[in-house]
Order: structure tokens, then C-alpha cells, then sequence
């Protein structure tokens, strides 16, 4: 008997078809039949591998854990050198240390419209023809011509004040981390540079955001579980174990 084969087994004595599996999961069930046959190339890596089998084993009524913990030793995926993780840390330090100009530049345009605001409000209360002016101008009757029409109002002149730009929003790609048990070391960045850096403890959850691209280094795979895009992957290697991870928008790999 094998990993995929007892998800088969159980699939079929809970009365379930392949596509009854990838509506509920979300998963493709294409890839579902990969997986059923051991075949995890599709999943695009080990960690959506990990989470695919975690998310259909409870679906069809099987406990997760021995299963993943089965697919780990059947695996055992490559721990990164230590001169990657090296050199992953020093980039984020480099990139942290980096000063934001654009978000400088944008504080200090904020600053200059609430101020230019904030002084055309000032000097329009001041002027006798400022808005308390425009409002009696704009209660009084239109007038009316000799032919028995109405003549509309000459219309007020409002203030103007610092325009609101308001940031477009898209899909992009959302990751939660959270630490189920004992600490981790994690550091999240995007092309931009640093997101977060530090050590997160149990019961805590980080969420990191982007239109492009998330990476993340785990310092403690096994005492996290990740939720990429609305999809539970579980944690992404085992106790103590180091690794790197990248999640794009289409990642994982959802139901087509």
C-alpha cells in the first residue's frame, strides 16, 4: 500500500468521485488523480505536495498527520546550504537598510497638500466673499425674465482641497504564517525589499501581502503552518528543518 493509494481507498469507501474531491478541496482533479497514483510532480513543489495531501485526506476522512509525516520520509526534501540562508539574510539586511524614497516622497506630498489645504480654507473664511457669501448668493431666488422664464442661478464656488488618491487593490498573492508550537525565526520580503524580520513565537500569526510576490525563510519549518491564498498548506518541512519559499498570485494551485 502507498501514500496515494490510501487516499484512493478512502476516497472510494466514502462514496466519493474525483471531482466530488476537487470541488471540496479546490484541487484541480486531475492533479487529484496524480496524487492518488503517487505521482506529486503536478503540485509544483513539496510544500504544495504536503499541503494537497493534508487538505484531501481530511476530505475523505483520513487523519493528515501520517500521511504527511509518510510523504516526508518518502521525500525528505533538500535542506538549502548554509551559505543560501546566508546569503538570503544578508540580502534582506542589505534591502532594510536601503532607504524607502518613495515612501518619503509620498509622506512629504501629503504634507504639502494638507497644508496648502488647509491654508486656501483658511483664507477663503477670512474673505467677505468666502463661503458664507456664496451661501446667501445661493439661497436667493433665481430671477426671472421678462418671457416667464426662470434664470438659474449664477452656481457657488466651492473650496478644493488635497486630492485623496486611493490605491488600486488587486488578487495578488496573501500568506499567513502562524506558530503552532515552540519559536521560529522568519523572514518575509517582497521586490521591494523587507516585509518582516524576527523570531515569531507559538500562538502568534503573521500576514504578509503583495501584488506580486511573497519570500519567506523559515528557520523552524516544522513549528509553522502556512495558508497561502486562502489554501491550507500545513507546515512547510519538519522540526528545525531551514527553508526558502517564494508564492506568486497563482500560487497554489487552485481548482480550474
Amino acid at each position: 500500500m502507498s501514500l496515494g493509494s490510501d487516499l484512493r481507498e478512502a476516497r472510494e469507501a466514502a462514496g466519493l468521485t474525483l471531482e466530488d474531491v476537487a470541488e471540496r478541496t479546490r484541487i484541480r482533479r486531475t492533479l487529484v488523480e496524480r496524487i492518488e497514483a503517487d505521482d506529486f510532480a503536478p503540485c509544483g513543489g513539496d510544500v504544495y505536495a504536503r499541503g494537497h495531501v493534508r487538505t484531501i485526506a481530511r476530505v475523505v476522512g483520513l487523519d493528515p498527520e501520517p500521511l504527511v509525516s509518510e510523504f516526508d520520509r518518502l521525500h525528505q526534501p533538500a535542506e538549502p546550504t548554509a551559505s543560501e540562508v546566508f546569503e538570503a539574510e544578508t540580502y534582506v539586511t542589505r534591502e532594510r537598510r536601503g532607504a524607502n524614497w518613495t515612501a518619503v516622497m509620498v509622506a512629504a506630498l501629503i504634507v504639502i497638500l494638507a497644508i496648502g489645504g488647509f491654508q486656501l480654507l483658511r483664507g477663503r473664511s477670512l474673505s467677505p466673499n468666502g463661503p458664507s457669501a456664496a451661501l446667501s448668493r445661493s439661497s436667493t431666488p433665481a430671477a426671472t425674465s421678462g418671457t416667464g422664464t426662470s434664470t438659474p442661478p449664477s452656481p457657488s464656488v466651492t473650496s478644493t482641497g488635497p486630492t485623496v488618491i486611493a490605491q488600486a487593490t488587486g488578487q495578488g498573492v496573501q500568506v499567513q504564517l502562524t506558530v503552532a508550537t515552540g519559536k521560529s525565526w522568519v523572514s518575509a520580503s517582497n521586490a521591494q525589499g523587507a516585509l518582516f524580520e524576527g523570531l515569531v513565537s507559538a500562538g502568534q500569526i503573521k500576514d504578509f501581502t503583495d501584488s506580486q510576490r511573497v519570500k519567506l525563510v523559515i528557520g523552524n519549518a516544522g513549528a509553522v503552518r502556512l495558508v497561502v491564498n486562502g489554501v491550507d498548506l500545513g507546515p512547510p518541512g519538519g522540526s528545525g528543518q531551514v527553508v526558502r519559499l517564494s508564492f506568486g498570485p497563482g500560487n497554489p494551485t487552485a481548482a480550474g
